[in-house]
């Protein structure tokens, strides 16, 4: 019996479960009200935030790239029901992660202000961009993290409880959103800027509350997650041509 059907009576019932949650997780990641907090400052901030948003975008995919290679592997390795197989892929997604995170905030500190600067010919709106990057972009360890746990919830068949950790990011990031762009709530006014701190708060909550949950439901522990943190060129490999 593999590790899936002694958890589900029909593949069925585990194929719509994580379709339903994969659907609601990745919904409520979009319901982020930056825009319409930063339209209040007027249009310049508002047609920054879109340059911004769309270069963070970039980055944001190599991170989606890689969980898809890593949730590949980690469902094939329980639908083998090699479980101690789990935790050692993951510990790796986490290091090519991080590597990658490392990279990017050095290209965005090195290259980026270089394109933006041929990009962009108004130079209050260039330095709007470069400044809120330089902030931006530290959130790139949080979101890459937070997309390897994603890897390891669906292929595990927990992806219930992305929705916990969406949610928590998500009203995180509302909250503030309005209380650091405006300064209300009792937060300091960081106007365009405080856009950035408040995604890479939230990006940092969502991911907080689902690794609690991970080693609060023990499936941190069922899977190994501790094991195995040593770097491993084998599986590493086999997560980045995947």
């Amino acid at each position: 019996m593999t590790f899936f059907t002694a958890q589900y009576q029909s593949q069925a019932n585990f194929i719509h479960c994580d379709a339903y949650c994969c659907i609601h997780a990745g919904t409520a990641n979009q319901l982020r009200h930056q825009q319409y907090f930063l339209g209040g400052l007027g249009e310049l901030p508002l047609a920054v935030a879109g340059i911004t948003g769309v270069y963070y975008l970039i980055f944001a995919v190599v991170g989606h790239g890689l969980n898809n290679g890593l949730q590949a592997l980690i469902s094939r390795r329980a639908g083998e029901n090699r479980i101690d197989e789990i935790g050692k892929l993951f510990s790796q997604g986490v290091f090519i992660a991080l590597l990658f995170a490392a990279l990017a905030i050095a290209i965005n500190y090195s290259i980026t202000p270089l394109l933006l600067r041929y990009a962009l010919s108004d130079p209050q709106k260039y330095d709007m961009a470069v400044s809120f990057l330089q902030i931006r972009m530290w959130g790139l360890p949080f979101l890459y993290l937070y997309q390897m746990r994603n890897a390891l919830l669906v292929g595990t068949n927990n992806s219930k409880f992305l929705v916990i950790g969406t949610l928590a990011e998500t009203l995180t990031n509302i909250v503030l959103d309005y209380g650091l762009i405006y300064g209300k709530l009792g937060m300091p006014k960081i106007g365009f800027n405080g856009a950035a701190y408040a995604s890479i708060i939230a990006e940092a909550m969502g991911l907080l509350v689902v690794f609690l949950i991970i080693y609060g439901k023990g499936i941190g522990k069922k899977f190994q997650l501790h094991k195995h943190w040593y770097f491993d060129a084998t599986n590493s490999k086999l997560i980045l041509v995947q």
